[in-house]
């Protein structure tokens, strides 16, 4: 089996999993971000009577969802079956019918040249073993003038953002790696982008939230490993994620700095 498919069976393991939980969690957790991103990537932009958005890496149709509102379709893709469930399932429920779920490989979208308005990626490129080949077969998709729209977390640069990596693969072994500020920047500038908007905002997780999400309890072999590697960087963390017993409720509770990114194809 080559590392490639590798991967994308644990991202399958992964998602197939916890896709009850995950979408339970995102459906209210994720709703400010999504707006905002939403927000960014079409101020300004013209918006025909064709436009389609394309939301890649769905999971639950989170960032779809909004993105449906401002365009004539909207279609998500994802590799999990059980999430495009899962996302088709939100759709019904909030009632919305110019939207659409597929399988699709974020490395080989099935879509024409040209053809989308929009291309978003939230939560995924630390998922990926391949980032600069994601994000070029998202401009591929992309029209001129168009926009990739991006929501993720970032490391912390240098030996702060390996440790970050590092609790972050042992909590779920489809992370491959958190990027820098710099990395994305330059990712961008790679695949032919202009940058125009940047945005990080600090977001506190629940530990146990953000371990229940990956299909890990208290008391289990991973639980508790992540907990101890948690608490062990708590007198002197250069990760970023600055965990710390929350003073109301007592809870580890840590950071998680996300970043939004707009970025546009050249005419």
């Amino acid at each position: 089996m080559t590392p490639e498919l590798d991967h994308r069976d644990k991202i399958l393991e992964r998602f197939t999993a916890t896709a009850d939980v995950f979408a339970e969690s995102v459906r209210t957790m994720r709703v400010e971000e999504s707006d905002r991103l939403v927000e960014l990537a079409t101020a300004g932009l013209a918006l025909d009577s064709e436009s389609l958005a394309v939301d890649v890496a769905c999971g639950p149709g989170t960032f779809t969802r909004p993105f449906a509102s401002r365009v004539r379709r909207a279609v998500g893709v994802d590799l999990t079956p059980a999430m495009i469930e899962k996302a088709r399932a939100e759709a019904a429920r909030a009632g919305i019918t110019n939207i659409e779920f597929i399988r699709g490989d974020i490395y080989a979208l099935p879509f024409a040249d040209g053809v989308a308005s929009i291309v978003a990626c939230g939560y995924a490129f630390y998922h990926t073993q391949e980032p600069a080949r994601a994000l070029a077969e998202m401009a591929r998709v992309l029209r001129p003038s168009g926009r990739v729209a991006i929501v993720d977390i970032i490391a912390a640069e240098g030996s702060g953002g390996t440790i970050q990596n590092k609790i972050e693969r042992v909590r779920d072994p489809s992370h491959t790696s958190a990027h820098t500020v710099s990395q994305f920047r330059g990712l961008i500038h790679d695949a032919g982008l202009r940058l125009p908007s940047e945005e990080a905002r600090p977001h506190w997780y629940d530990f146990d939230l953000w371990m229940r999400n990956a299909g890990s309890a208290p008391g289990d072999a991973t639980y508790v490993q992540v907990r101890r590697m948690m608490e062990e960087i708590m007198p002197h963390d250069t990760s970023g994620l600055n965990p710390r017993y929350s003073e109301k409720t007592g809870i580890l509770e840590f950071l998680h700095t996300v970043l939004l990114l707009v970025a546009e194809k050249p005419e």
